[in-house]
Order: C-alpha cells, then structure tokens, then sequence
C-alpha cells in the first residue's frame, strides 16, 4: 500500500514539473508569422555589437541581447538541436563586433563543435521584442488549457445511466 502510494505520488510530483512547450514547428511558424505581420526587415550584419544574454525559443531561433538593451532575433541553419540542452552558448564572430549573416555561428560549448550559422538577423525593437514574448506566453497558455481540458475529459467517469 505505502509503496503504490509513494509510485502514485512521485508520478504526480513529475507530472507538476513538466513544463508546457510549443512544437519546434508551431513556435517556427508563430515567429516567422511575428516577422511578416511586424514587416521587420533582415539586417546582414549589426556593427557596434556586443552580446549581453541570449534566449533559446526553439532549435532555428534565438534572441540576443546587446547592451544597451537591443534585442535581435536571430534564425540559424542548420537548425541547433543542442540548444535546448545546454547551460550556455559561444558566439564566433570574424569579425570583431560586428555580427554578421553568413559568416558568424554559434555552437554549444559542452557538445561537439557543431556549427550552427546566423542565416538571418532581425533588429527588434523593445515594443516587438515584449509583443513576441507576450503572443508566445499567449499560445503557451492556450496550449496549457487545452492539455487540462484533454486530461480532465479523460480522467471523468462516464455518468450512470
């Protein structure tokens, strides 16, 4: 009894810890539909940069930061499965500050030196970067309810006839 008990339990303990995510494919298309209905243009390189911090949303995209406080949202390729992994990122730029499509990759320090290109760079400005943090906080949270109204479905007794 105590140890079914304990089972029923921890499973209930590891199920409160799994996070909601979007699908690698469903948080690409809700970036690229950011993109087009923001218009924001692609910039081929960003002179002036210094990196500050960085944001993984999936395995094709990154936000960076630079100081003073601007946010770029960067699409690599190939895609860099390792990012959702590891405790930290290296930035290889040929070219001192300046950050450029093409040339400059990033890769995870703590696996093999995997080379994953800046394909494409998008300047965000603060108004696009709290919009795209606030439209993925919105798809997450309607992906949450739609996950608790599946399990509780499931988990209702059907009623006696």
């Amino acid at each position: 009894m105590k140890k079914s008990l304990l089972v029923a339990f921890s499973i209930l303990l590891l199920s409160a810890c799994t996070t909601t995510r979007l699908s690698d494919e469903a948080m690409g298309t809700l970036i690229e539909d950011f993109v087009a209905s923001e218009q924001i243009e692609n910039r081929h390189s960003v002179s002036a940069f210094t990196l500050d911090s960085y944001g993984e949303l999936n395995d094709e995209y990154v936000i960076f930061r630079s100081a003073p406080m601007r946010h770029y949202l960067i699409k690599l390729a190939p895609r860099c499965s390792e990012l959702s992994f590891s405790m930290g990122l290296v930035l290889h730029r040929r070219f001192g500050n300046t950050l450029s499509e093409g040339l400059d990759y990033v890769y995870v320090p703590d696996s093999l030196p995997f080379k994953c290109f800046i394909n494409k760079i998008y300047p965000l400005t603060k108004a696009q970067h709290d919009a795209l943090r606030n439209n993925i906080k919105a798809e997450i949270t309607e992906l949450k309810l739609k996950e608790e109204h599946a399990s509780d479905s499931e988990t209702q007794e059907p009623a006696a006839e």
